[in-house]
């Protein structure tokens, strides 16, 4: 169905059973955390704490490119959208949310499942005991690689070096306890599939990540993994095949970015067990706006240049040259070039644009 017969029959706006259900469980979800978290905060106000406090955004995006896998070379994501929230509720105890909405145009034809266009990212109450300790519950994300903890990737989708081999916007539900000393942050985390009815639920397994800040100035080392099944959450679906020999899996991963004097560098190496699949990537670019008055007031000019490699069976690898260009604050336009070789196969060339518009709340 190409769009304008599903703009005529209103298909697009039809959920089946199962989007209603995947809705209604996030809904369901949230209530209780905000309500368990509200209380336990209330119970706990000697008095003097102030009235809640809510901050977060909300950013609008729309990509246009070539699309590697499928039979129709153009890929276009609209309306693609992003809502994220954190509630203090006093007494150290917060809820942090983000919900994201983004629909594809592949193949010719536009996606109509609503359960595979709308992901819960997080949606978990926190509590703060001090710097140093945390603990939060619910859906959590799962930090990962450089891209899940929330580095500064400058190409337009996700790197193929990490999303080639890790789930993207990493997301499981779970208890995790975190905190930070001095230059040292922690976290660490056990994670399970909740599913209903809840005997479908099963455990999947442990994450971990540790950030070493200022090693020099403005240079952040870390290293992450995770231990468990592969045979459900969102690991079972992050690679295009199916895992191979064993229902246990581990995922190693060390990155770094630098930032300083209007350079940003960063690069990752990603390790999976499940047939030894590794991948690197590796990006550097300088913003010119640094350089003149207008940086202060949110102007960009970033031209930058990265590498992805994934070695597995099948190895690729892509050279991408591409511009972040922000003209006024909090509004983004991207351009790339790409150029990607499947190693024995074939070379493919690509051009992808996109912009971007984030409203603070």
């Amino acid at each position: 169905m190409n769009l304008e017969d599903a703009v005529k029959s209103g298909a697009w706006l039809l959920f089946d059973y199962t989007d209603v259900m995947n809705l209604r469980k996030t809904m369901v979800a949230a209530l209780l955390l905000l309500v368990c978290g509200a209380s336990i905060a209330r119970a706990d106000d000697d008095g003097t704490d102030t009235s809640a406090i809510f901050e977060g955004e909300v950013s609008f995006e729309t990509n246009c490119g070539h699309n590697y896998y499928g039979d129709n070379r153009t890929v276009f994501d609209f309306p693609h959208i992003e809502l994220s929230g954190l509630l203090r509720l006093g007494k150290g105890w917060s809820l942090s949310a983000d919900f994201e909405y983004e629909r594809f145009y592949e193949d010719g034809a536009w996606c109509g499942s609503f359960k595979d266009m709308f992901s819960t990212n997080m949606l978990y109450v926190n509590k703060a005991f001090d710097e140093k300790l945390n603990v939060k519950g619910g859906i959590l994300d799962i930090p990962v690689g450089i891209t899940n903890s929330g580095g500064p990737a400058l190409t337009i989708y996700d790197p193929e070096s990490e999303s080639g081999v890790l789930p993207m916007s990493w997301h499981e539900t779970g208890l995790a306890v975190w905190g930070a000393v001095g230059n040292w942050r922690y976290e660490a985390s056990m994670i399970s599939c909740l599913d209903f009815p809840i005997n479908r639920s099963c455990a999947l397994g442990v994450a971990f990540r540790n950030d070493f800040t200022d090693v020099v100035d403005g240079l952040r080392i870390g290293a992450g993994g995770y231990w468990g099944k592969s045979s459900c959450g969102m690991v079972r679906r992050c690679r295009a095949g199916e895992f191979i020999g064993t229902d246990g899996v581990f995922f190693g991963v060390v990155d770094f970015d630098f930032r300083k004097n209007g350079w940003i560098a960063d690069g990752s190496a990603v390790y999976c067990t499940d047939c030894g699949v590794k991948s690197v990537g590796m990006e550097v670019g300088y913003d010119f706006a640094v350089l003149t008055g207008f940086h202060e007031k949110g102007v960009i000019l970033l031209p930058f240049v990265r590498y992805d490699g994934v070695f597995e069976v099948e190895s690729r690898n892509k050279m991408t040259l591409g511009a972040n260009i922000s003209p006024l604050r909090n509004l983004v336009l991207k351009v790339e070039y790409g150029h990607r070789r499947f190693c024995g196969m074939k070379t493919e060339k690509t051009f992808d644009v996109g912009i971007g518009y984030t409203i603070e709340i």
